[in-house]
């Protein structure tokens, strides 16, 4: 018994990680995007740029995390987005360490967290409950079907 529900138990660990994770980015992005300013003030202190060009790079961040998050609830183009999601934390904790340093800042433990959470659905795929596997199994039907009649 303990088998059988580690089995159907571990069908579901992509779909929570893709889950967890666009919660996460959704939170990110409604951030970014409803408070401009305080966002805009962050971008600024760390890459120390104008207002004009951190408040274009925070605009645009919110809209990629907004469609990261989206594509990890549906699970569409999962590879590429948990590897958008790594690269872009990956970006953020750099511009943090090189700013202030490794220290125990709750950021930059969240931050670590969210890194390992993407390469692992990176590496794992999107699970059985994603359209991305949806999708492969009706066109792999739709071949086999091709070939069956041809």
């Amino acid at each position: 018994m303990k088998d059988f529900f580690n089995k159907r138990a571990l069908v579901l660990a992509p779909l929570f990680l893709r889950l967890g994770l666009g919660l996460v980015f959704i939170l990110f992005g409604y951030h970014k995007l409803s408070v401009p300013g305080q966002a805009t003030a962050e971008v600024q202190l760390l890459l120390n740029i104008g207002i004009g060009s951190a408040s274009a790079i925070n605009y645009y961040l919110g809209l990629v995390e907004f469609i990261i998050a989206f594509g990890l609830f549906l699970g569409v183009y999962s590879k590429a987005l948990s590897f958008a999601a790594a690269f872009l934390t990956i970006g953020i904790f750099t511009s943090l360490v090189f700013k202030y340093g490794i220290n125990q800042d709750p950021t930059l433990n969240r931050d670590a967290g969210l890194i390992g959470a993407a390469l692992a659905l990176w590496l794992i795929g999107p699970g059985d409950w994603s359209l991305d596997t949806w999708l492969e199994k009706r066109k792999k039907a739709k071949e086999q079907e091709r070939i069956g009649i041809s």
